[in-house]
């Protein structure tokens, strides 16, 4: 009998409270940035996931958890600037 598949939700069994809030801080980008916010968003929270399955400390996995989410909201505002600027040009 072959395996069963495995899902994305599957991968978040075993996360603590805080590790699973963390790994879907990013995904909140899509509240504010749509298609754009949802795909760097989806990015950082398979980022996120792959840090907190990691073996570093605790410490270590908090800070960088929070940097990844903050780096995806930074892109995010990055990008709506550029493409701001591209589609209201003067002149």
């Amino acid at each position: 009998m072959p395996p069963a598949k495995r899902g994305f939700f599957d991968d978040l069994k075993g996360l603590s409270w805080w590790q699973y809030l963390l790994v879907i801080l990013p995904l909140t980008a899509l509240l504010i940035g749509g298609l754009i916010g949802g795909v760097l968003g989806a990015l950082g929270g398979l980022g996120n996931l792959r840090i907190a399955r990691s073996g570093m400390p605790t410490v270590a996995k908090v800070f960088l958890m929070l940097g990844v989410a903050v780096v995806v909201y930074v892109v995010l505002f990055i990008v709506a600037g550029i493409l701001y600027a591209v589609t209201h040009r003067s002149g």
